[in-house]
Protein backbone atom coordinates (compact mmCIF):
# COMPACT_ATOMS: atom_id res chain seq x y z
CA UNK A 1 0.00 0.00 0.00
CA UNK A 2 1.13 3.32 -0.79
CA UNK A 3 0.27 6.70 0.98
CA UNK A 4 1.65 10.62 -0.71
CA UNK A 5 1.15 12.96 2.05
CA UNK A 6 1.66 16.53 1.52
CA UNK A 7 2.73 19.26 3.13
CA UNK A 8 3.88 23.14 4.03
CA UNK A 9 6.70 25.44 2.48
CA UNK A 10 8.23 28.47 4.99
CA UNK A 11 10.92 30.58 3.25
CA UNK A 12 13.58 30.77 5.98
CA UNK A 13 16.36 34.02 5.16
CA UNK A 14 16.65 35.68 8.30
CA UNK A 15 19.47 35.09 9.40
CA UNK A 16 20.73 32.73 7.17
CA UNK A 17 21.94 34.80 3.91
CA UNK A 18 23.55 31.91 1.96
CA UNK A 19 21.90 28.58 3.71
CA UNK A 20 18.70 26.81 1.87
CA UNK A 21 16.42 28.86 1.83
CA UNK A 22 13.17 26.88 1.90
CA UNK A 23 12.31 24.57 4.85
CA UNK A 24 9.44 21.80 4.20
CA UNK A 25 7.21 20.35 6.90
CA UNK A 26 4.88 17.09 6.54
CA UNK A 27 2.68 15.74 9.32
CA UNK A 28 1.79 12.17 8.83
CA UNK A 29 -1.22 10.46 9.94
CA UNK A 30 -2.93 7.19 10.57
CA UNK A 31 0.78 5.44 11.03
CA UNK A 32 -0.34 1.84 12.07
CA UNK A 33 1.49 0.67 15.59
CA UNK A 34 5.54 -0.80 15.09
CA UNK A 35 5.23 -1.17 10.88
CA UNK A 36 8.13 0.11 9.22
CA UNK A 37 7.35 2.56 6.62
CA UNK A 38 9.95 3.44 3.61
CA UNK A 39 9.46 6.87 2.33
CA UNK A 40 11.32 9.22 0.05
CA UNK A 41 10.93 13.23 -0.15
CA UNK A 42 10.16 14.99 -3.23
CA UNK A 43 9.31 18.40 -4.64
CA UNK A 44 8.76 20.17 -8.05
CA UNK A 45 9.76 23.08 -9.57
CA UNK A 46 8.36 24.63 -12.58
CA UNK A 47 11.80 25.21 -14.02
CA UNK A 48 13.69 21.91 -12.58
CA UNK A 49 10.87 19.35 -12.53
CA UNK A 50 10.16 16.64 -9.69
CA UNK A 51 13.24 15.98 -7.44
CA UNK A 52 13.57 13.25 -5.27
CA UNK A 53 15.07 12.39 -2.45
CA UNK A 54 16.75 8.30 -1.41
CA UNK A 55 14.91 5.92 -0.22
CA UNK A 56 14.37 5.87 4.10
CA UNK A 57 12.68 4.05 6.59
CA UNK A 58 11.38 4.50 10.23
CA UNK A 59 9.00 2.31 12.36
CA UNK A 60 6.06 3.42 14.08
CA UNK A 61 6.01 3.64 17.44
CA UNK A 62 4.29 0.00 19.58
CA UNK A 63 1.34 0.78 20.91
CA UNK A 64 0.73 0.47 24.72
CA UNK A 65 3.21 0.33 27.43
CA UNK A 66 4.15 -3.57 27.48
CA UNK A 67 7.31 -2.64 25.65
CA UNK A 68 11.04 -1.21 26.44
CA UNK A 69 11.87 1.89 24.91
CA UNK A 70 15.62 2.50 24.23
CA UNK A 71 16.95 6.01 23.70
CA UNK A 72 20.48 7.76 22.89
CA UNK A 73 21.39 11.08 24.97
CA UNK A 74 23.85 13.60 23.94
CA UNK A 75 24.82 16.82 23.75
CA UNK A 76 26.86 19.53 22.93
CA UNK A 77 27.84 18.25 18.81
CA UNK A 78 29.49 19.95 16.45
CA UNK A 79 30.51 19.98 12.73
CA UNK A 80 33.98 21.16 12.43
CA UNK A 81 36.32 19.09 13.74
CA UNK A 82 33.83 18.13 16.73
CA UNK A 83 31.13 15.36 16.79
CA UNK A 84 33.00 12.59 17.90
CA UNK A 85 30.03 10.94 19.15
CA UNK A 86 28.28 10.58 15.51
CA UNK A 87 29.94 7.67 14.10
CA UNK A 88 29.04 5.97 16.89
CA UNK A 89 25.38 7.20 17.06
CA UNK A 90 25.19 6.51 13.44
CA UNK A 91 26.19 2.93 13.97
CA UNK A 92 23.89 2.59 16.32
CA UNK A 93 20.58 3.80 14.84
CA UNK A 94 21.91 1.71 11.72
CA UNK A 95 21.76 -1.19 14.06
CA UNK A 96 18.07 -0.53 15.12
CA UNK A 97 19.32 0.19 18.93
CA UNK A 98 17.21 3.17 19.79
CA UNK A 99 13.40 4.06 19.27
CA UNK A 100 14.46 7.89 19.34
CA UNK A 101 17.60 10.21 19.73
CA UNK A 102 17.64 13.14 22.13
CA UNK A 103 19.86 15.88 21.37
CA UNK A 104 20.08 18.26 24.38
CA UNK A 105 21.30 21.59 22.77
CA UNK A 106 24.05 23.00 21.39
CA UNK A 107 24.22 22.10 17.54
CA UNK A 108 26.75 22.71 14.89
CA UNK A 109 28.54 25.42 16.78
CA UNK A 110 27.02 27.09 15.43
CA UNK A 111 23.58 26.54 12.77
CA UNK A 112 23.75 30.16 11.59
CA UNK A 113 27.82 29.85 11.15
CA UNK A 114 29.09 30.78 7.46
CA UNK A 115 25.68 32.66 7.01
CA UNK A 116 23.69 29.20 7.45
CA UNK A 117 25.88 26.64 5.47
CA UNK A 118 27.34 25.29 8.74
CA UNK A 119 23.98 24.77 9.68
CA UNK A 120 23.02 22.92 6.15
CA UNK A 121 26.00 20.68 6.59
CA UNK A 122 25.07 20.04 10.17
CA UNK A 123 21.36 18.59 9.04
CA UNK A 124 22.87 16.38 6.37
CA UNK A 125 25.43 15.21 8.99
CA UNK A 126 22.89 13.85 11.09
CA UNK A 127 20.54 12.76 8.55
CA UNK A 128 22.04 9.26 8.73
CA UNK A 129 19.94 9.46 12.46
CA UNK A 130 17.15 11.95 11.74
CA UNK A 131 16.00 9.55 8.86
CA UNK A 132 15.12 7.11 10.36
CA UNK A 133 14.26 7.68 14.58
CA UNK A 134 12.58 10.70 15.98
CA UNK A 135 15.49 13.33 16.78
CA UNK A 136 14.48 15.39 19.74
CA UNK A 137 15.80 18.76 20.64
CA UNK A 138 15.89 21.16 23.30
CA UNK A 139 17.88 24.95 23.06
CA UNK A 140 21.54 25.26 23.81
CA UNK A 141 22.84 28.85 24.51
CA UNK A 142 25.03 27.86 20.70
CA UNK A 143 21.70 28.66 19.32
CA UNK A 144 20.58 32.19 20.01
CA UNK A 145 22.36 33.73 17.08
CA UNK A 146 19.41 35.95 15.50
CA UNK A 147 16.93 35.80 18.33
CA UNK A 148 17.24 31.63 18.06
CA UNK A 149 16.07 31.39 14.61
CA UNK A 150 18.10 28.77 13.35
CA UNK A 151 16.79 26.55 16.26
CA UNK A 152 13.38 27.38 15.67
CA UNK A 153 12.78 26.91 12.26
CA UNK A 154 15.30 23.69 11.64
CA UNK A 155 13.73 21.68 13.96
CA UNK A 156 9.81 20.96 14.33
CA UNK A 157 8.91 19.75 17.99
CA UNK A 158 5.27 19.00 19.05
CA UNK A 159 3.37 21.69 20.88
CA UNK A 160 3.22 25.43 19.70
CA UNK A 161 6.04 26.98 21.14
CA UNK A 162 8.45 26.72 18.51
CA UNK A 163 10.63 24.08 20.02
CA UNK A 164 11.42 25.98 22.95
CA UNK A 165 9.37 24.08 25.54
CA UNK A 166 7.22 21.19 25.01
CA UNK A 167 6.26 17.46 26.38
CA UNK A 168 5.70 14.17 24.94
CA UNK A 169 4.76 10.43 26.20
CA UNK A 170 6.54 7.29 24.95
CA UNK A 171 5.56 4.10 26.89
CA UNK A 172 5.78 4.66 30.28
CA UNK A 173 7.26 8.02 30.18
CA UNK A 174 6.40 11.61 29.96
CA UNK A 175 9.20 13.72 28.68
CA UNK A 176 9.68 17.27 29.15
CA UNK A 177 12.03 19.21 27.17
CA UNK A 178 12.44 22.62 29.24
CA UNK A 179 14.71 26.07 28.06
CA UNK A 180 17.63 27.25 30.05
CA UNK A 181 18.38 29.76 27.87
CA UNK A 182 14.70 31.96 28.82
CA UNK A 183 17.06 32.95 31.99
CA UNK A 184 19.84 34.44 29.50
CA UNK A 185 17.93 35.77 26.20
CA UNK A 186 15.74 38.57 26.27
CA UNK A 187 12.53 37.96 23.26
CA UNK A 188 8.99 36.71 23.60
CA UNK A 189 10.01 33.22 25.03
CA UNK A 190 10.01 34.51 28.98
CA UNK A 191 10.19 32.45 32.39
CA UNK A 192 7.23 33.29 32.90
CA UNK A 193 5.78 31.90 29.86
CA UNK A 194 7.39 28.80 30.36
CA UNK A 195 6.94 28.18 34.00
CA UNK A 196 3.28 29.13 33.26
CA UNK A 197 3.48 26.02 31.17
CA UNK A 198 5.63 24.13 33.25
CA UNK A 199 3.01 24.37 35.67
CA UNK A 200 0.32 23.51 33.58
CA UNK A 201 2.07 20.63 32.00
CA UNK A 202 3.50 18.69 35.45
CA UNK A 203 0.47 19.32 37.09
CA UNK A 204 -1.54 16.82 34.23
CA UNK A 205 1.35 14.30 33.70
CA UNK A 206 0.61 13.90 37.86
CA UNK A 207 -2.73 13.28 37.18
CA UNK A 208 -1.46 10.37 34.83
CA UNK A 209 0.84 8.74 36.45
CA UNK A 210 -0.69 5.40 36.36
CA UNK A 211 -0.14 5.33 33.15
CA UNK A 212 2.82 7.37 32.35
CA UNK A 213 4.62 6.93 35.60
CA UNK A 214 8.06 8.03 35.06
CA UNK A 215 8.33 11.81 34.37
CA UNK A 216 12.12 13.04 32.63
CA UNK A 217 12.62 15.90 32.03
CA UNK A 218 15.52 17.21 29.14
CA UNK A 219 17.10 20.37 29.34
CA UNK A 220 20.85 22.49 28.60
CA UNK A 221 22.52 24.00 31.24
CA UNK A 222 22.50 21.78 34.45
CA UNK A 223 21.14 22.97 37.58
CA UNK A 224 24.80 21.39 39.59
CA UNK A 225 28.31 20.67 37.83
CA UNK A 226 32.11 19.97 38.99
CA UNK A 227 33.20 21.50 36.47
CA UNK A 228 36.02 24.51 36.69
CA UNK A 229 34.74 26.76 34.20
CA UNK A 230 32.80 29.29 36.32
CA UNK A 231 29.77 28.37 34.49
CA UNK A 232 26.43 29.27 36.07
CA UNK A 233 25.95 25.60 37.72
CA UNK A 234 29.46 26.04 39.45
CA UNK A 235 27.82 28.28 42.01
CA UNK A 236 25.89 28.26 44.67
CA UNK A 237 23.35 31.15 43.23
CA UNK A 238 22.93 29.21 40.24
CA UNK A 239 19.93 31.11 38.00
CA UNK A 240 18.97 28.13 36.55
CA UNK A 241 18.46 26.13 39.73
CA UNK A 242 16.64 29.17 41.37
CA UNK A 243 13.99 29.60 38.27
CA UNK A 244 13.40 25.95 38.44
CA UNK A 245 14.56 23.19 41.30
CA UNK A 246 11.40 23.89 42.96
CA UNK A 247 9.31 23.61 40.49
CA UNK A 248 10.36 20.00 38.92
CA UNK A 249 10.83 18.51 42.86
CA UNK A 250 7.20 19.32 44.00
CA UNK A 251 6.16 17.76 40.72
CA UNK A 252 8.16 14.83 41.78
CA UNK A 253 10.24 14.83 37.70
CA UNK A 254 12.52 11.71 38.36
CA UNK A 255 15.05 12.22 36.20
CA UNK A 256 16.87 15.34 34.76
CA UNK A 257 19.37 15.24 32.14
CA UNK A 258 21.52 18.15 31.03
CA UNK A 259 24.49 19.20 29.09
CA UNK A 260 26.24 22.37 28.01
CA UNK A 261 29.38 20.88 30.35
CA UNK A 262 31.74 18.57 27.73
CA UNK A 263 32.30 16.24 30.13
CA UNK A 264 30.15 13.37 32.05
CA UNK A 265 28.57 13.99 35.56
CA UNK A 266 26.04 11.36 37.34
CA UNK A 267 23.85 12.93 40.90
CA UNK A 268 23.02 11.48 43.86
CA UNK A 269 19.40 12.56 44.24
CA UNK A 270 19.60 15.99 45.04
CA UNK A 271 17.32 18.96 46.01
CA UNK A 272 18.63 21.98 47.72
CA UNK A 273 21.97 21.59 47.59
CA UNK A 274 20.95 18.42 49.72
CA UNK A 275 21.11 14.69 49.13
CA UNK A 276 18.38 13.08 49.94
CA UNK A 277 20.14 9.69 49.74
CA UNK A 278 23.08 7.96 48.50
CA UNK A 279 21.57 5.46 46.76
CA UNK A 280 18.97 4.91 43.45
CA UNK A 281 15.89 2.70 45.27
CA UNK A 282 12.97 4.98 45.83
CA UNK A 283 15.13 8.63 45.21
CA UNK A 284 13.35 11.32 46.97
CA UNK A 285 14.43 13.36 44.42
CA UNK A 286 15.37 14.33 40.99
CA UNK A 287 18.24 12.37 40.03
CA UNK A 288 20.42 14.28 37.26
CA UNK A 289 22.90 13.05 34.85
CA UNK A 290 24.96 15.55 32.60
CA UNK A 291 26.22 13.79 28.92
CA UNK A 292 27.73 16.63 27.11
CA UNK A 293 30.77 15.14 25.58
CA UNK A 294 29.56 13.94 22.06
CA UNK A 295 32.07 16.46 20.43
CA UNK A 296 31.75 20.48 20.22
CA UNK A 297 33.91 22.27 18.52
CA UNK A 298 36.07 24.69 21.14
CA UNK A 299 39.84 24.75 21.04
CA UNK A 300 40.02 22.84 17.35
CA UNK A 301 37.92 20.17 18.10
CA UNK A 302 39.37 19.26 22.15
CA UNK A 303 36.28 20.65 23.76
CA UNK A 304 36.51 18.61 27.13
CA UNK A 305 35.85 21.22 30.34
CA UNK A 306 38.10 19.88 33.03
CA UNK A 307 36.97 18.73 36.62
CA UNK A 308 39.81 19.35 38.80
CA UNK A 309 38.91 20.33 41.96
CA UNK A 310 36.65 18.58 45.08
CA UNK A 311 33.05 18.83 43.43
CA UNK A 312 29.95 18.73 45.94
CA UNK A 313 28.99 16.06 48.11
CA UNK A 314 25.93 15.53 45.59
CA UNK A 315 28.62 14.35 42.69
CA UNK A 316 28.42 10.21 42.21
CA UNK A 317 30.44 10.11 38.89
CA UNK A 318 32.31 12.44 36.67
CA UNK A 319 34.81 12.50 34.41
CA UNK A 320 36.27 14.82 31.95
CA UNK A 321 39.29 14.55 29.42
CA UNK A 322 39.45 13.33 25.78
CA UNK A 323 38.81 9.91 26.22
CA UNK A 324 35.37 10.81 27.62
CA UNK A 325 33.56 11.75 24.29
CA UNK A 326 30.37 10.06 24.01
CA UNK A 327 26.61 9.26 24.31
CA UNK A 328 24.14 8.17 27.20
CA UNK A 329 22.00 5.25 26.73
CA UNK A 330 18.50 5.23 28.39
CA UNK A 331 15.91 2.23 28.75
CA UNK A 332 13.00 2.44 30.88
CA UNK A 333 12.44 -1.79 31.57
CA UNK A 334 8.72 -1.05 33.42
CA UNK A 335 6.64 1.21 35.73
CA UNK A 336 10.40 0.58 38.53
CA UNK A 337 12.64 0.23 37.02
CA UNK A 338 14.89 2.20 34.78
CA UNK A 339 18.74 1.59 33.29
CA UNK A 340 20.91 4.34 32.08
CA UNK A 341 24.78 4.03 30.74
CA UNK A 342 27.44 6.46 29.52
CA UNK A 343 29.87 4.83 27.26
CA UNK A 344 32.86 6.05 25.20
CA UNK A 345 32.67 6.84 21.20
CA UNK A 346 36.98 6.58 21.33
CA UNK A 347 36.89 3.64 23.20
CA UNK A 348 34.68 1.01 20.90
CA UNK A 349 31.80 2.65 23.04
CA UNK A 350 33.32 0.69 26.17
CA UNK A 351 31.08 1.94 29.41
CA UNK A 352 32.36 4.46 31.31
CA UNK A 353 29.31 4.06 33.81
CA UNK A 354 25.39 2.98 34.48
CA UNK A 355 23.36 3.09 36.93
CA UNK A 356 19.70 1.23 37.89
CA UNK A 357 17.08 3.65 39.30
CA UNK A 358 14.47 2.16 40.91
CA UNK A 359 11.29 3.94 41.91
CA UNK A 360 8.27 2.46 43.35
CA UNK A 361 6.31 5.41 44.50
CA UNK A 362 6.30 7.89 41.71
CA UNK A 363 4.40 11.49 42.79
CA UNK A 364 5.49 14.89 44.19
CA UNK A 365 8.26 14.57 46.81
CA UNK A 366 6.35 16.61 49.02
CA UNK A 367 3.32 14.15 49.11
CA UNK A 368 5.80 10.90 49.18
CA UNK A 369 7.19 12.30 52.37
CA UNK A 370 3.40 12.52 54.80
Amino acid sequence: MSMIQSGTCKEFIFGNWQGLHFVHTVTLSGLIPNITYFYYVSSSNPSIGIARSAIYYFTAMPAGVDWVPKFLIFGDMGRHGGAQALPSLIEEVANGYPIAAIHTGDFAYDLDSEDGINGDDFMNRIQPIAAYVPYMTCIGNHEDQYEQVHYRTRFKMPGDSENMWYSWNIGLIHFVAYSTEVYFTHNTFTPEKQITWLQKDLAQANLNRNITPWIIAYGHRPFYCSNDDHDDCTTSKSIVRAGLEKLFYENGVDIIIEAHEHSYERLWPVFNETVTQYNYTNPMAPVHLISGAAGCNEDDGSCINPILGPGGNWSAFRSSGNHTYGFGRLEVFNASHLYWEEVVSLQNDAQLDSIWVIQEHHGPWSALLH
